[in-house]
């Protein structure tokens, strides 16, 4: 259990911060409008940090362990990182009360920064290795 939680202090710190920043009022956040959305680049950068810290708390096991070790870490990073999307979303839309509403684009965005932050973090490992 000590080897588990110190790994996952990087992922663990991340999801903190990204619950502090999902929680704040809105009106602390620039309305710049964009092409796509100010909000959905900063969901998509959150989401890839997120993903990365995940990964990077296992680097070591990720480079020494073999071919499914590093499969089932991928997948297990993607199905925690988008599962703690959706629910940021969910919290947004029932539980806060600073003029927060939960978006299915959001989550979208952040779907997408966990895969970029997996492939970053994949193709810089398998580099390494």
């Amino acid at each position: 259990m000590e080897k588990l939680t110190r790994n996952s202090i990087p992922g663990i710190l991340c999801g903190i911060v990204i619950l502090i920043l999902t929680g704040l009022p809105g009106s602390l956040f620039p309305r710049i409008k964009p092409a796509i959305g100010l909000d959905k680049v900063a969901h998509v950068i959150m989401y890839a940090g997120f993903a990365f810290a995940c990964l990077w708390g296992y680097r070591k096991q990720f480079v020494a362990n073999g071919q499914h070790y590093r499969r089932k870490a991928i997948i297990l990073t993607v199905i925690i990182s988008i599962a703690y999307g959706g629910l940021t979303e969910i919290m947004q839309e029932t539980i806060t009360l600073l003029h927060r509403s939960g978006d299915w684009r959001d989550l979208i965005a952040d779907s997408i920064g966990t895969l970029i932050g997996v492939l970053v973090f994949y193709l810089f490992f398998r580099r390494k290795k």
